[in-house]
């Protein structure tokens, strides 16, 4: 069935810079020819008609006459001049490049049909035992069985023309290369198995012109008028001259286009041979042969003009001439295929949550910021680079670029593409974060905070997960790596706390403070911010310290540890009423005066219940296992140097459930990594870069 179609299209001129990249054929029969709806069938059309380009096909090859392309197994002969477009009902066959022919056989019988004589001519049928290897215009390249190159022509209603070729090295073919008319390429080995040899046959003379020395590794070669390129690999471009000279070497690769030119990218851009320009003559494109004038015939697209093919040339002056041929009926836009967002992310579950997007483009980069709806805290995602992809994805291990905890619930989205082809795209939506409680999370975000309180009053948390990143190099060289941290950004939690001679955070999510007059006050926090305080007793006069974060009693909640003046340790076992925090004191013993630092962190070495440790007056850091009833066993000498630092407080735990400490003095601070291990509790200090001094840092727990 035949499909004509005309339009009022004309060619645009566009002055750009370009390269090209080869591509092979594949090929098809002639068939039935399919009319387009409401068009007419002209007997000529204007030279500057625009034919019709299916939106799903893929471009084979084209000849002076028309082209060649396939959806799915199907083939498809479209003309030139009317856009009469023709089904042709076999696959599998050979395009010639750059030829208006297509051949395909049956056993030993060759079919060849020249598309411009018609699609009802009759082919010129060949028969020969020979292995077809290419197809050079109307002539077929074949290898016998002694590995002897064979040019088979017969013109319609003559003889069969068998030319031998001669010249060729006496050595095995690897490989014959048709991809220009009037010349073929064959690659053979060598004794050396490093090397081979690659000639150029004039088809007309069948001799050899030019034979070069390359890699036996050599896998795709190109003639065209003026240039031989072959390639090693995926990384080495060799480009020669057609006389013969030294190949040199290039750092792009794609079909050779007529002037000196290749096309690259897909036909996006076309380089000079030799390094010396390069020209962009689309704002898109999927895919180049070489056209029969020489020059590239990319699919791709312009915002102007939509989605087609496009003929590409450099003219002398540098730039390039774009001559729209065949138009897909698309205008060039980015299109969002699909969408691959949770609607909620549970980090104890999975420690990283992907977020998808499908589009019509390759290699699309997007950002997703996400807002915290009862924060405002904002996190923002870049996807990494990947060339080969339809998909753009971002990865979320629940940190934000610099390095916040993302605060559990109701968070909105919103995706923006670069801008491809001049518009962005954007999505928007909501997801929400879920997950228990952390030990130390008091901003509710999955990470550990450590507390400080300066001296005008003002509580702030640092966050575990910044203290660990500031100053710190990653090696990195993706895209959608966190950039540098070069100072932490703490979350101020309120002011008006110097009201308070001892603080302490004996529970998740809970502070407690003992203001002058000997009043211990409890505040909680939901969702990341403290409510009002509540009473929880007065006489808390007679202590010097109180520290909390260690379950001493084994029921899952935090306790609270207090020295009297006298150098007595008291235990205060957590209720969980708020109206009531915690239980009548009990003593667990004296000497405490000893120590001038105790911290609390947790499971420090694996025993039942929570641990204590303590510093004495000489620097050296002590471990008290807790046996789970709220006392503990004899102390283990951990190590000294210990007093260089002003504070050694709790810093959540690792995915094992081991403690870990953050030490800050003027000299710098260190965070310290639990081992699970009674004789080694801490690995080596690990260095932060903040520095401790008495005015920021005032109060830390």
């Amino acid at each position: 069935m035949t499909r004509p179609w005309s339009s009022r299209l004309r060619f645009r001129a566009v002055a750009v810079v370009v390269a090209a990249t080869a591509c092979a054929g594949g090929l098809a029969l002639p068939g039935a020819a399919v009319a387009a709806p409401g068009a007419a069938v002209t007997a000529e059309a204007p030279a500057d008609v625009v034919v019709p380009f299916r939106a799903d096909a893929r471009l084979v090859s084209s000849g002076p006459t028309g082209f060649l392309s396939v959806v799915g197994d199907t083939h498809y002969w479209t003309r030139y001049a009317d856009g009469v477009e023709t089904r042709l009902p076999r696959s599998g066959y050979r395009a010639s490049a750059q030829s208006d022919v297509l051949v395909w056989n049956e056993g030993t019988r060759y079919f060849v049909h020249d598309m411009a004589r018609g699609v009802d001519a009759e082919p010129v049928v060949i028969d020969s035992a020979y292995e077809l290897r290419g197809v050079n215009g109307s002539t077929l390249v074949m290898r016998d069985a002694a590995d002897g190159i064979h040019l088979v022509d017969r013109v319609p209603g003559g003889d069969v023309v068998d030319r031998a070729v001669g010249g060729l090295p006496a050595d095995t073919v690897r490989r014959v290369y048709s991809t220009a008319p009037g010349a073929v390429a064959v690659q053979t080995a060598t004794v050396d198995a490093l090397k081979d040899r690659l000639s150029v046959v004039d088809i007309a003379t069948g001799a050899v012109t030019a034979t070069y020395d390359v890699h036996s590794g050599t896998d795709a070669v190109q003639v065209s008028a003026e240039y031989v390129a072959w390639r090693v690999g995926t990384d080495v471009t060799m480009v020669a001259g057609r006389d013969g000279g030294a190949p040199v070497r290039q750092s792009f690769w794609g079909p050779l286009v007529t002037g000196g030119w290749m096309a690259v990218d897909n036909g996006f851009a076309l380089r000079r041979i030799g390094d010396r320009g390069t020209v962009y003559p689309l704002d898109a494109a999927r895919q180049v042969v070489v056209g029969s004038d020489g020059a590239a015939l990319v699919y791709g697209g312009t915002i102007a003009d939509g989605r087609g093919l496009f003929r590409i040339s450099v003219g002398a002056d540098g730039k390039a001439v774009v001559k729209k041929v065949a138009d897909s009926g698309e205008r060039l836009e980015l299109v969002v295929k699909s969408e691959s967002v949770p609607t909620v992310v549970d980090f104890d579950r999975e420690s990283r949550h992907e977020m998808r997007w499908e589009f019509d483009h390759q290699d699309v980069s997007l950002t997703v910021e996400l807002t915290h709806t009862a924060t405002g805290r904002r996190t923002t995602l870049n996807s990494w680079w990947a060339p080969d992809d339809f998909e753009a994805r971002v990865a979320w291990d629940g940190l934000s670029e610099k390095y916040f905890g993302a605060p559990n619930g109701v968070h909105t989205w919103k995706m923006t593409t670069e801008s491809v082809y001049g518009t962005p795209v954007t999505r928007t939506g909501t997801l929400t974060v879920v997950r228990g409680p952390r030990p130390r999370d008091v901003t509710d975000n999955g990470v550990a905070d450590v507390l400080v309180r300066d001296a005008a009053g003002k509580l702030s948390a640092y966050e575990v997960s910044q203290l660990e990143a500031v100053g710190r190099y990653f090696d990195c060289h993706e895209e959608g790596c966190r950039p540098p941290l070069r100072a932490t950004t703490p979350t101020t939690l309120g002011t008006g706390w110097n009201t308070y001679t001892l603080m302490a955070s004996p529970a998740d999510r809970t502070l407690v403070g003992r203001d002058r007059d000997g009043v211990l006050w409890q505040h909680r926090s939901e969702q990341g911010k403290l409510l009002p305080r509540t009473k929880v007793g007065g006489g808390w006069q007679v202590y010097n310290t109180i520290v909390g974060g260690s379950d001493l009693n084994g029921d899952g909640r935090g306790d609270l540890l207090a020295t009297d003046a006298s150098g007595v340790l008291w235990f205060y076992a957590s209720t969980g009423d708020a109206g009531t925090p915690f239980k009548a004191r009990k003593k667990i013993g004296g000497g405490w005066q000893t120590y001038n630092l105790l911290t609390a962190p947790g499971n420090v070495a694996g025993a039942s219940g929570g641990d204590l440790l303590a510093r004495d007056k000489d620097g050296v850091l002590w471990m008290y296992l807790g046996k789970g009833d709220g006392t503990f066993t004899a102390r283990r000498q951990i190590g000294g140097g210990w007093q260089k630092y002003t504070h050694v407080v709790p810093a959540g735990t690792s995915s094992r459930g081991v403690a870990d400490l953050f030490a800050i003095g003027p000299s710098g601070s260190a965070m310290y990594y639990g081992r699970d291990s009674t004789s080694t509790p801490f690995g080596d200090a690990r260095k932060v870069s903040v520095n401790g001094d008495s005015t920021t840092y005032k109060s830390v727990f």
